[in-house]
């Protein structure tokens, strides 16, 4: 206590010194930090005189992280990345982005639309499985009692029985009726724990009457199966999601290890060569800390002003290389509506970042083409959905969630839960097309699996363990950077908060789910 009472004395003299006024809690601030006489003379040189904590909470944030000019670490280095010299083949799919094309008024007249609209895509891709072959609800009365029959309908209510039968209300455009799970069926009764309302499903069942059919099979839109399309040539892609800075969390050490991995500095040859041909980076969202977005979070925050934020996380984009093309979305804590689909974050932000022609700001979800591949990029809140309606999923496999997803071709499983959705007058959220690779965040787990050709990467976070986390017994794995070998689907994780630098993997090749 007598140390920092002596730090505290040589603060307030060197400012009376100097003729810089710092409050009490700016004294304190800088009675932490070793470099505080070099911080206030910084801000003596920036004409600042007046020393508040949130002036000093955002140079001390600045000053953790490297400035050094790029153009300096990479001549110091024999890094010569093959990115640089070949000329990128990429295309944001724009049909697919809901930035600057938002037209929705939030009426009923919106909301029936997106629903009609969501049936009917889903239904036509049920209606392509040769194992299909359903009628609309108004001809079940055409149908026998006890004759075989196939339906698609969208789920309308979920519930379980008082004889412990799991069933559901399902409609088309015309008409309903309720379909069950006998209690008996194990198997079915865990393909129905799956089923959410508003899931557009097929049901291959029986006739118990005009308006009452006991399943036998559940079918989802789901991908076709096909193996992974491959590039010949060896070019890389990334995915890195959740910053969150501003956080008091944030791991600034960790980041600063990347950017210069990102540069070439201080890499193994193999490492090199890999780095070297990084073409394309996905930044998943959750790009700041943002400011009231949960209750009590103001203390959480080591820059409490959203400006600032977005002003440090430029700080560190603005080091990647740019001959790499950096594809940005938002998340929840973003400074985009809350509501998806949502859209990319404006120039008000990140001014710096859209004048470079290397990045690219859009929604979540959206898509974008890389060498003839398509990717899907979003940040992945509606998984949270399925985690907590699905027994056998859980953030520690982000990937599963996704998978679940892409089975239902819908990225909104379900309307009126936690997270929020907007009708668009045009569908944003059902997976129109095939993907080839998946990009998602959110649940700072890093993730990796591939189903039916389509790989899914979690690229974790920058985040240390949150109180909330510990709170809810999920631990995340920050630090963790994933590279994917688009000729091959080859995966290196590189690592900057762990001793061993790398590891190389493959994603678990699936083709079915339970």
């Amino acid at each position: 206590m007598r140390v920092l009472e002596t730090i505290n004395q040589d603060i307030r003299k060197f400012a009376e010194l100097k003729g810089l006024f710092v409050s009490k809690e700016s004294v304190e601030l800088l009675a932490k930090n070793e470099d505080w006489k070099k911080i206030l003379e910084s801000l003596l040189e920036e004409e600042q005189f007046i020393i508040e904590p949130k002036t000093l909470e955002k140079k001390l944030f600045r000053s953790k992280i490297s400035n050094a000019p790029l153009t300096v670490e990479i001549r110091k280095t024999d890094f010569k990345p093959q990115a640089k010299d070949r000329v990128p083949n990429f295309r944001v799919m724009s049909e697919y982005d809901v930035t600057g094309q938002s037209y929705s008024e939030g009426k009923v007249d919106d909301f029936l639309r997106l629903f009609r609209s969501k049936f009917k895509l889903l239904s036509a891709m049920l209606k392509e499985r040769h194992n299909l072959t359903p009628v609309e609800l108004k001809n079940l009365k055409t149908i026998p009692k006890n004759e075989n029959v196939d339906v698609i309908g969208m789920v309308n209510k979920k519930w379980i029985t008082k004889n412990k039968h799991m069933a559901f209300e399902i409609e088309d455009m015309e008409t309903k009726c309720i379909v069950l799970i006998m209690q008996k069926e194990k198997d079915l009764f865990l393909k129905g724990e799956r089923i959410l309302e508003d899931n557009v499903v097929g049901i291959k069942g029986v006739k118990l009457s005009d308006e009452f059919i006991i399943i036998k099979e559940i079918f989802w839109p789901d991908l076709p199966i096909r193996k992974s399309i491959l590039i010949n040539e060896d070019v890389y892609s990334a995915g890195t999601s959740d910053f969150h800075v501003g956080s008091k969390y944030f791991l600034d050490s960790a980041v600063e290890k990347w950017l210069k991995f990102i540069n070439g500095e201080n890499l193994s040859e193999r490492q090199k060569e890999q780095v070297g041909k990084l073409q394309y980076l996905f930044v998943n969202g959750d790009n700041i800390a943002g400011v009231g977005v949960y209750p009590g979070q103001f203390d959480d925050l080591l820059i409490k002003d959203l400006y600032d934020q977005y002003n440090a996380f430029e700080e560190i984009m603005l080091q990647i290389p740019e001959y790499i093309q950096v594809f940005i979305c938002p998340g929840q804590h973003d400074a985009v509506r809350r509501a998806e689909p949502q859209p990319g974050i404006s120039k008000e932000f990140l001014p710096r970042l859209h004048a470079l022609r290397n990045f690219h700001f859009i929604s979540s979800p959206s898509w974008v083409e890389t060498e003839g591949l398509k990717n899907l990029v979003y940040h992945g809140p509606s998984i949270h959905d399925l985690i907590s309606s699905v027994s056998f999923l859980s953030m520690d496999h982000p990937e599963m969630g996704m998978v679940e997803l892409l089975k239902k071709r819908d990225l909104m499983p379900g309307y009126g839960h936690k997270n929020p959705y907007v009708p668009e007058k045009k569908d944003y959220m059902v997976i129109k097309e095939v993907p080839d690779l998946v990009w998602i965040g959110d649940m700072h787990h890093n993730g990796y699996v591939t189903y039916r050709g389509t790989t899914v990467l979690n690229g974790g976070c920058w985040e240390a363990q949150t109180d909330f986390e510990k709170k809810i017994g999920h631990t995340p794995t920050p630090g963790i950077f994933p590279m994917i070998n688009l000729k091959n689907r080859k995966i290196t994780e590189f690592y900057f908060l762990r001793n061993d630098s790398q590891k190389e993997i493959n994603a678990q090749q699936i083709e079915e789910v339970l």
